[in-house]
């Protein structure tokens, strides 16, 4: 058995060293037929690059020989339009010259250029008819500045002669105002000379230095005014003559410059001589008229001297200064005063000589004065007594105001006091009757310190009324000091009026909030009763009318109520709900208000239709509702038992479509919710007086205010948008709303 083992192993490793013979044979024979490839794929590689070498050296020469070619052609055509370039600045003298030139270089140089040829050719062609046009337009302007030179030569000597002409004639005006300019210096002797003169002589003289002065200063102004007028053509100013090409003509127009100034300065000289004298004569005539006028005056003094003094004694004694005190002065001299002016005046010599009546003169002025700063002081001093009275006066008037506002403080404390008790805490669970009967109170507090405090205003403002002008301080510190009390109250009575204010818009919102509820109730018992009676809404209007007028009153409303099982509220409350059903104010609810209580609305929730049969089977579609549509109930809501869905029989208040919609499904599904006819504002818009959209504009409404609809959708026709009649909740105000714009964005949302 072990020779068996070791025959099979024997015979194993005999196998596997055939195997591996066989796989090394085959190895090698894979290892020599990759050498064998590899050495062919080479021998390609190196005759593929042989043969890229060989075109690449092809191209090279052949791009080489094209650049060459292509070099003598860029040669040749750039010397061809170097030879072009010089014909653009051709000018009529070398023209010809450039021209042969182009044609030479071209002969040359076109063969060598190519393809380029045609193309420089036409080039050339072109430059030289360009040249040629070029030259005939500079000949041609050439002749046109000669001819321009010509003429400006011709009109600057037009204009030299002008001036020389104007100068001439300004140089006889100029001689014409030197002869005025000569009779008033004639005129004006007597006055540089020195000679006395009288009044009289003075004025002659004035008189005939002005006629002269007069025509000296016409004749000067002649002159100014030809110079003005004719200034251009006088100083050669035109850009012609300041353009003048030669020094001659330059020379002449400084010469006519110079000529010019002279004569304006002689012109100058003449009209300041002409002022100087008018203002000498004038000088020589005051100095003669006041030297006459002191003589009178003195003459004057010695005649109203010799008027007094009676005795012709050469002075004036006592009793003549005392009558000419009395007469001239309009003043009593006293003994006293008239020993002080004597001694004054007349030294002792008993009388006031003629020497010294001026003297005199200014004496009894300085008594008068004293008798009068005396008077003065009197009259001051009575009169300070008289506005110490009237400050006193003012001082108690003042003090009145003072108690007359402890008064008001007093009245003003009572009513902050009880507007204490009209805070929301404090009014919590009174009723809207009790709440209405403090806020009466309070507000008749609040007005009673109101009128005291307005009746304190007006004694301050008694105080400034026909005052004297030197109380005016003493009357406005005292009032001042009075306004600063008074001012004290405007916040207190501010605040006492805003408590007012703040309970009585809750006492509007309860009352509104009572009146909501009262109607709630009266809409349960009119359709509790509609159900129980199964009453129409029509015979419910009949059973309401009572005395059958044909109208429900209040008593009516009162009497079916009480029939109903009554409300339980207090009959104020009822005539207020009455009250605000009687829109028009006749004593009688409308129709409308009173199907108001009983009518029944659904909203759409989701789309459904209108149908003309109570049967759906039997039913044929009028219309699709949308969402948010507003259905009244005109019956039902009654079940359909063949297919078990709820229905009603309503009118879609978009536009009165009449029919039978579906309320729920038989798979529970909801078309129709019961809502109320009330609308939120969901973006700010007008509340307008009409049915236009247009109309004139009531008030904004601002979002998240409430509106009971009055009148369901109108169409404006202008602007076809629906329009709705509706009621703020707020305040009460009534009018029209646009429910939405012409692009659809909603100003309103059912509530």
């Amino acid at each position: 058995q072990q020779q068996q083992q070791q025959q099979q192993q024997q015979q194993q490793q005999q196998q596997q060293q055939q195997q591996q013979q066989l796989e090394l044979q085959a190895y090698y024979k894979r290892q020599e037929e990759e050498r064998v490839r590899q050495q062919q794929q080479a021998l390609l590689q190196r005759q593929q690059l042989e043969e890229a070498r060989r075109r690449q050296q092809e191209e090279y020469i052949r791009k080489q020989q094209e650049d060459e070619r292509r070099r003598l052609e860029q040669h040749s055509a750039l010397a061809a339009r170097k030879a072009i370039m010089l014909i653009r600045s051709a000018t009529p003298e070398n023209f010809d010259e450039l021209r042969r030139q182009v044609e030479e270089t071209l002969n040359q140089e076109l063969p060598k250029c190519g393809s380029l040829a045609d193309g420089i050719r036409e080039d050339a062609l072109q430059q030289i008819e360009a040249a040629r046009a070029h030259v005939q337009a500079v000949k041609e302007q050439r002749e046109k500045d000669e001819a321009r030179r010509q003429e400006e030569e011709r009109l600057r000597k037009e204009q030299l002669d002008a001036s020389r002409r104007m100068l001439g004639e300004l140089s006889g005006l100029v001689e014409k105002a030197e002869v005025c300019d000569g009779r008033l210096r004639e005129a004006l002797t007597p006055v540089f000379d020195g000679v006395v003169m009288g009044d009289e002589e003075a004025k002659r003289v004035e008189r005939e230095v002005a006629a002269a002065a007069g025509d000296a200063r016409t004749a000067c102004n002649a002159c100014v005014d030809f110079v003005l007028t004719n200034r251009s053509t006088l100083e050669s100013t035109s850009p012609l003559m300041q353009s003048a090409p030669t020094e001659d003509l330059r020379k002449l127009i400084a010469e006519a410059k110079e000529d010019l100034v002279k004569l304006q300065q002689r012109t100058k000289g003449c009209l300041s001589r002409a002022m100087v004298g008018v203002l000498s004569a004038k000088a020589a005539t005051d100095k003669a008229v006041k030297k006459a006028r002191a003589f009178r005056r003195f003459e004057k003094r010695g005649a109203l001297f010799r008027k007094y003094d009676a005795d012709n004694d050469g002075a004036l004694n006592g009793k003549e200064v005392t009558q000419y005190a009395k007469v001239e002065f309009g003043f009593s001299v006293s003994s006293d005063g008239l020993a002080r002016i004597m001694s004054q005046v007349a030294h002792g010599s008993g009388g006031v000589p003629e020497a010294q009546f001026q003297a005199l003169k200014l004496a009894v002025g300085i008594a008068r004065e004293e008798e009068a700063a005396k008077e003065r002081k009197r009259q001051a001093e009575a009169k300070r007594k008289l506005l110490e009275d009237k400050k006193a006066a003012i001082t108690a008037d003042a003090g009145k105001a003072l108690d007359a506002m402890d008064d008001v403080d007093g009245e003003l404390k009572k009513a902050e006091e009880e507007a204490k008790t009209l805070g929301a805490k404090e009014l919590e669970g009174k009723s809207s009757t009790d709440i209405a009967k403090l806020i009466a109170h309070v507000k008749e507090l609040v007005d009673s310190a109101g009128k005291e405090l307005a009746a304190v205003r007006q004694q301050i403002t008694d105080l400034s009324t026909d005052i004297d002008p030197e109380l005016a301080t003493f009357v406005k510190l005292e009032a001042r000091k009075l306004e600063v009390k008074v001012e004290h109250f405007a916040p207190r009575m501010t605040q006492a009026s805003l408590a007012v204010e703040a309970a009585n818009e809750l006492f509007k919102k309860q009352e509104r909030a009572e009146l909501e509820e009262l109607r709630d109730k009266v809409t349960k018992l009119l359709r509790a009763r509609m159900a129980e009676k199964h009453l129409s809404q029509d015979e419910l209007l009949l059973s309401m009318d009572k005395d059958g007028d044909g109208a429900v009153n209040t008593g009516d409303f009162a009497h079916f109520l009480q029939e109903c099982g009554g409300t339980g509220a207090e009959s104020v409350k009822l005539e207020h709900l009455f009250s605000s059903l009687d829109v028009d104010e006749k004593g009688i609810i409308p129709k409308e208000s009173l199907l108001r209580f009983v009518r029944t609305y659904y909203r759409v929730v989701q789309e459904t239709v209108v149908s003309t049969e109570r049967a759906i089977k039997e039913s044929k579609t009028m219309r699709r509702l949308q969402a948010d549509e507003v259905v009244e109930v005109l019956e039902g809501p009654l079940k359909d038992e063949s297919v078990d869905i709820s229905r009603i029989k309503g009118c879609a208040m978009a536009d009165r479509a009449t029919g039978w919609i579906t309320v729920t499904g038989n798979a529970g599904s909801v078309f129709l919710q019961e809502c109320t006819p009330i609308y939120k504002v969901a973006k700010e818009t007008r509340l307008t007086a009409s049915a236009e959209a247009t109309s004139d504009s009531l008030r904004l409404l601002r979002e998240g205010e409430r509106l009971e609809v009055l009148e369901w959708d109108r169409k404006d026709e202008s602007s076809g948008v629906s329009r709705l009649r509706v009621k703020a909740k707020s305040d009460g105000t009534t009018g029209w709303v646009t429910k939405a714009n012409s692009e659809g964005v909603p100003f309103l949302s059912l509530a």
